[in-house]
């Protein structure tokens, strides 16, 4: 008898939780960023596929397309598919048109605006659907109560297709362990476009973003090691897409070299300001008060 009544208040506990999970969740606003750079091709489907996967899931989600410098039809694309999304869905869709070019600057200014309004989470993922939804959504729950979530090709349990060249996957490779190196990140896999933070983070990060470039992934997890926030690294499902943006040139390489260095002395003054808050925080908090 007590047996059967201990297993009653049990299972009774396991549905409260799960109650409160589910209303929790519901609760929780996200906002995904998609930079978009002439996506005219892509934009659509990328974002009913969001879309339609995301309804089917408790939380209340906008996607954000910040068109960035396009010279095609991507605003409008993303517009029609705006107009088609209902009013009762837990989807919404919000579009930024910016003629300054480049996808940090772009990612920068979604944050911006997502700072303005009422979201618990805010990431970005590329327009290119290399990352789909239900891989993307992998971050949303490692994110619940954390500072933040990328998600990664190189580490354990990670699925990349096609199979990637051998010399670009050692390329990329040793890439990331000269930026774990010069910039002391433990990440393995910092260019990843799929992220998610939570607000606090964003707020801490966002106003100190300069990159407008490629590098700003780097800087922005550079940013939130300065900041002392917890940043999960997730094994994602990633799928190389065909109409790249980023040509591998010796300009490019050279930016991508010299950025550890650019962004470390950018934000060197940032940091030794960090540095002396902390020393002050922990002085105040050993200091005697007075008898």
């Amino acid at each position: 008898m007590l047996k059967n009544v201990a297993q009653l208040f049990a299972r009774l506990f396991l549905c409260l939780l799960w109650a409160v999970s589910a209303i929790q969740a519901a609760q929780t606003k996200i906002c995904i960023v998609m930079p978009a750079y002439n996506e005219e091709s892509r934009i659509q489907h990328t974002l009913q596929t969001y879309a339609h996967y995301f309804k089917t899931k408790p939380e209340n989600t906008t996607f954000l397309v910040v068109a960035n410098n396009c010279s095609d039809d991507t605003v409008k694309v993303a517009k029609r598919v705006q107009a088609q999304t209902k009013p009762q869905d837990n989807i919404s869709i919000e579009i930024i048109d910016l003629k300054p070019g480049g996808k940090g600057f772009a990612v920068k200014q979604g944050f911006l605006w997502a700072l303005g309004k009422d979201f618990d989470l805010i990431g970005f993922v590329d327009a290119d659907m290399a990352t789909l939804p239900q891989y993307f959504y992998d971050l949303v729950i490692a994110c619940n109560n954390g500072d933040g979530a990328i998600a990664s090709r190189y580490i354990k349990g990670a699925n990349v297709f096609p199979n990637r060249p051998w010399l670009r996957k050692l390329g990329g490779k040793l890439y990331n362990w000269m930026l774990r190196t010069k910039l002391h990140l433990p990440f393995k896999d910092t260019q990843c476009g799929a992220k998610i933070f939570n607000k606090n983070t964003i707020q801490k990060v966002a106003p100190h973003m300069t990159e407008t470039g490629w590098a700003f992934d780097l800087e922005l997890l550079y940013l939130c090691k300065l900041e002392g926030q917890v940043i999960k690294e997730i094994p994602t499902t990633w799928s190389d897409q065909p109409g790249s943006h980023l040509t591998i040139s010796s300009k490019v390489m050279k930016e991508f070299l010299n950025s550890p260095v650019r962004i470390k002395e950018r934000h060197a003054t940032h940091k030794k300001q960090l540095q002396q808050h902390k020393v002050c925080k922990q002085s105040k908090k050993f200091t005697k008060k007075p008898l």
